[in-house]
């Protein structure tokens, strides 16, 4: 009976195996027909050109949070010169005493 079960066992691994192998293969498809796709000298025109206006977006979308952020970084740059100043003045007047 255990040579039976070891068997079974055996052969729903390799069932596993071989169903695992199907998705994998299609993923490994996709991905290098990805890959094919995006050197220029293969990517269709249409292509090509939907590609131009989402890089012109990712530029305009880079461009507003660079507005957004830099008042935050030059409060917080502010911040810390005050902090450096006051730290070294508290420095300066321990040694004093």
């Amino acid at each position: 009976m255990i040579v039976l079960s070891n068997l079974s066992l055996i052969l729903l691994a390799a069932e596993a195996f071989i169903l695992a192998l199907v998705p994998l293969t299609l993923c490994g498809g996709l991905v290098y027909g990805l890959w094919w796709l995006q050197r220029r000298e293969n990517l269709p025109s249409w292509l090509r050109l939907a590609q131009a206006y989402l890089e012109l977006g990712r530029a305009y979308v880079e461009m507003a949070m660079a507005a957004v952020v830099k008042p935050i970084l030059l409060l917080h740059s502010a911040a810390a010169t005050v902090q450096n100043w006051l730290d070294a003045i508290t420095r300066f007047a321990k040694r004093r005493q």
